[in-house]
């Protein structure tokens, strides 16, 4: 998986794509029919400090990075994170990320093996 870093792109995936809305996070897909898919992370200043939204990207980074193989290919991805996300557990955080890429049709719905090292961790 890639990561979408263009301020372009990230404005292609707001305007041509479709959102799913959860109590977390904001997940806008298009697809793009590549054999690999792209996820960015938006995290705005309305979120807190930089501390804050550092902080709140970390956590949705890795938890993409624990679901990159039940991803679907050929989709760019922007995960927004909402107010709510500040406050939000990792477990919290992960679940509501989960439902909304499942939500979105963005997971294959592979090996849930990854999704319970995780919670182990959190």
């Amino acid at each position: 998986m890639e990561r979408l870093r263009n301020p372009r792109e990230f404005s292609h995936v707001y305007n041509k794509g479709t959102p799913c809305f959860g109590r977390h996070v904001v997940v806008s897909a298009v697809p793009t029919g590549k054999e690999v898919s792209r996820v960015g992370f938006a995290v705005s200043k309305k979120i807190g400090t930089a501390v804050t939204r550092n902080k709140v990207r970390r956590r949705l980074k890795a938890i993409v990075q624990e679901l990159t193989n039940q991803f679907s290919p050929g989709y760019d991805v922007v995960i927004g994170a909402k107010r709510s996300a500040v406050g939000a557990s990792f477990a919290d955080l992960q679940e509501d990320v989960r439902s909304v890429l499942k939500k979105g049709g963005l997971l294959a719905g592979r090996s849930a093996e990854p999704a319970e090292s995780g919670e182990e961790r959190a």
